[in-house]
């Protein structure tokens, strides 16, 4: 199910599909035209019209999925979105802790060495059914049990918004402990 989490510790970042979004919207303005033309037979502007709405309604999800929260909370579990149309939810008792981290950009040969924000969610080691999950590799990753949030697909990240975060997952885990049943 893909409702919004409880608490969002991490949101999406919209900028970089606008670059695509504004293409398509080219795209769809050059087919739109296409289509109006007094010239253009039933065929071609049924082909316009239908190429048009496809790429705009796939532009709407992408923007849409864009916007969606990378890392929250929803009762006892932790809510990362790593894909576009995915959510997993994992146990907070599997969530060790969260960190600042980066890692390098591919840069052009000469320049200097660039090197990009990410959070790092490590997850217990005893938690082999959460090691790896499939990712759309420009979001991040999932791998050796380490959900690592690429920082040009989520807010703007820093050390104080990692603090952040892990105030939130030590606080979430403080609830969840306090709420279960004493033995």
């Amino acid at each position: 199910m893909n409702r919004e989490p409880d608490a969002v510790w991490l949101r999406g970042n919209v900028r970089p599909v606008l670059g695509g979004a504004a293409v398509a919207a080219a795209m769809v303005t050059g087919l739109t035209w296409l289509a109006c033309r007094p010239a253009a037979g039933l065929m071609e502007r049924g082909l316009c019209i239908g190429l048009a709405i496809g790429l705009a309604a796939t532009v709407i999800l992408f923007l849409w999925a864009a916007t969606q929260p990378r890392l929250g909370r929803r009762g006892d579990r932790l809510v990362a979105r790593l894909a576009p149309f995915t959510v997993q939810e994992v146990p907070l008792d599997v969530v060790e802790c969260v960190f600042h981290g980066s890692h390098p950009l591919d840069a052009v040969p000469g320049a200097p060495p660039l090197r990009v924000g990410t959070i790092v969610v490590r997850l217990a080691e005893r938690a082999t059914e959460w090691r790896e999950r499939r990712t759309f590799a420009p979001w991040g990753s999932w791998l050796d049990g380490h959900i690592v949030c690429d920082g040009r697909w989520c807010e703007p990240l820093s050390v104080e918004r990692a603090r952040a975060i892990s105030a939130s997952l030590l606080e979430a885990k403080r609830e969840v402990a306090a709420a279960r049943p004493s033995a």
